[in-house]
């Protein structure tokens, strides 16, 4: 069982309906792959130095159920249910921190 969480740039307030939306647009590979914007890959070179991304070598002490998914403005994670407390109190401060909205499905 995992914990997901979507991090992405956005300008505006949107509704909840519309972040679903986003998410499972990008969750289902539908998102256009690109070379991460300045701030995604500033929070996405955070968040893995902090929890690194999962690998075959780091399987049993990742925090992640499966590698994360990186793209020009978006950041897609599955938490581990175990370390989703831990987790997620650190992605919300990093996300603040770079001016990320936070979505957990």
């Amino acid at each position: 069982m995992s914990f997901v969480l979507g991090a992405w740039l956005g300008a505006e307030p949107i509704t909840a309906q519309e972040a679903l939306r986003r998410y499972l647009v990008w969750d289902e590979g539908d998102a256009v792959p690109g070379e991460p914007r300045p701030e995604v890959a500033a929070f996405y070179e955070e968040l893995t130095a902090v929890f690194p991304d999962l690998t075959a070598d780091n399987y049993g002490a990742s925090p992640w159920s499966e590698p994360l998914t990186v793209s020009e403005d978006f950041v897609l994670m599955n938490a581990v249910f175990p370390r989703a407390g831990e987790v997620c109190r650190v992605v919300l401060e990093m996300a603040r921190r770079h001016r990320l909205v936070l979505f957990e499905p």
